[in-house]
């Protein structure tokens, strides 16, 4: 990885390092990603911004991929098991290919959580996805808790229980901002 990926996660030079199939926890209070938006298979532009609240895990991925064939479907049983409590995958393909193959290829897969289309492969430069999968966890602030290139078994060991936690967590606007407290009457 380069210097962008480990300024992005907040790390030394040394701890980002290319960690193909593995999870990284980042550290704590690591800068969320940069906000984009980018097209949905339908056209309609979405921010990540707007999944503020959310536990999200945000993957970049391309259909030419042989272990985003594989890794993809596997996304779609967490996020049906988790997106009632606040959880969601957000994929962004950046396939140079146009819409019509993207959305036939999750079709074919029955990928039901919401997908991207980054064309020009923007997020090259901006996300630092040099490889895919690259994907990100992200907290209900959208600040950065973990990330992995390659095949991560998302659904079970450290990542399911860093799932549960952030989960756990109350999401930005159910925070309230600490002030005077005022005593009630007995």
């Amino acid at each position: 990885m380069g210097l962008a990926l480990t300024a992005l996660l907040g790390l030394p030079p040394a701890e980002g390092a290319p960690a193909f199939n593995t999870l990284r926890i980042a550290r704590e209070g690591a800068a969320p990603p940069s906000d984009f938006t980018y097209p949905d298979l339908a056209g309609k532009k979405t921010r990540l911004s707007d999944l503020k609240g959310k536990v999200v895990l945000l993957a970049f991925f391309a259909t030419w991929c042989p272990l985003c064939n594989q890794e993809m479907p596997k996304l779609t049983r967490l996020h049906e098991k988790l997106k009632d409590r606040g959880f969601t995958v957000l994929a962004v393909s950046v396939d140079t290919a146009g819409v019509g193959l993207v959305k036939s290829w999750t079709e074919q897969k029955k990928l039901t959580y919401p997908i991207l289309h980054d064309q020009s492969f923007a997020s090259r430069r901006t996300h630092n996805v040099r490889f895919v999968p690259t994907l990100y966890l992200l907290d209900r602030s959208l600040n950065l808790a973990a990330w992995g290139v390659g095949r991560v078994d998302w659904e079970g060991g450290k990542a399911a229980a860093l799932i549960e936690r952030l989960l756990a967590a109350p999401s930005p606007a159910a925070r309230r901002p600490a002030g005077p407290r005022t005593a009630r009457a007995p």
